[in-house]
């Protein structure tokens, strides 16, 4: 029997920021202007309540991992919107996508080994069960580029410290 090959593979970027305490101070002073509010579910965001000039700060901000993302996309990427979403005790985030094209991305602005990561799940049903999940390793100042189709979530943070995330979707 020959030996199985992989009929689809959906890759990912998993990466950390340089210089990440001195960008983090720089986008957290940035985001005071935009604050976090509850809206349609179980966690802060200020999804919709971001402009241009936030998503030019952003790309300004972390301009080089902008062009690494480029670089290993092998594309030219337009960052379309960013947006913050904080996650208190309890708070949660459920199962949801960014549209059917392009990439979008999650950078982990405050985070510590307590809180539940990011979990991403397969887009196709599976021959062993009725779904997989999937988790990469990340960490505070890690960035994970993944297709805007991938559904994702998190589960309640467990913890009293406050987790924040920024979110954005890019266009290739």
């Amino acid at each position: 029997m020959k030996h199985a090959d992989t009929l689809f593979h959906i890759p990912i970027l998993n990466f950390s920021i340089e210089n990440f305490k001195l960008k983090q101070k720089q986008i957290e002073k940035v985001l005071k202007k935009y604050p976090e509010g509850r809206s349609n579910g179980p966690f802060s965001t200020n999804r919709g309540k971001t402009d241009v000039t936030f998503t030019k700060t952003f790309s300004d901000i972390f301009q080089k991992e902008f062009e690494s993302i480029a670089e290993n996309l092998e594309s030219n990427v337009i960052l379309k919107e960013a947006w913050s979403t904080g996650y208190g005790k309890g708070d949660y985030h459920i199962p949801h996508n960014h549209g059917s094209r392009g990439y979008s991305g999650i950078l982990y602005l405050r985070y510590d080994k307590h809180h539940p990561p990011t979990m991403y799940l397969q887009p196709w049903n599976n021959a062993y069960d009725i779904g997989r999940f999937k988790t990469p390793e990340i960490k505070e100042g890690s960035i994970v580029i993944f297709p805007s189709f991938i559904q994702h979530m998190t589960i309640p943070n467990p913890v009293t410290k406050h987790k924040r995330i920024i979110a954005f979707d890019l266009n290739i």
